[in-house]
């Protein structure tokens, strides 16, 4: 069994790490960000609200189909070699019409 000051040792040396700073981090944050005002917080009652019951309709299965199938069309259009400028153009008026 341990005892108190074995504890109280063992529990001092795991804080510890706990007490030191990261310079990476902290250097990841711009000033602007640091100077920036703190967003206003909201009651988290207002956001459970507003969610819907979580279920797609057919027309949300439909809709993310076509959205996929546009997406996949795009991809195979992008992909491959180097392009002269007639065949861009033509890719182009092809993607805007997919959505894109």
């Amino acid at each position: 069994m341990m005892q108190p000051v074995h504890t109280i040792v063992l529990l001092a040396a795991l804080a510890m790490p706990a007490c030191t700073t990261f310079p990476d981090l902290d250097a990841a944050v711009s000033p602007e960000a640091r100077r920036a005002e703190y967003p206003e917080l909201i009651p988290a009652e207002g956001l459970l609200g507003r969610r819907g019951d979580g279920r797609l309709t057919e027309q949300d299965a439909e809709d993310l189909l076509n959205r996929a199938a546009n997406l996949t069309a795009r991809a195979r259009l992008l992909r491959g070699a180097p392009i002269d400028e007639e065949t861009r153009l033509r890719l182009s008026a092809r993607l805007r019409r997919l959505g894109g």
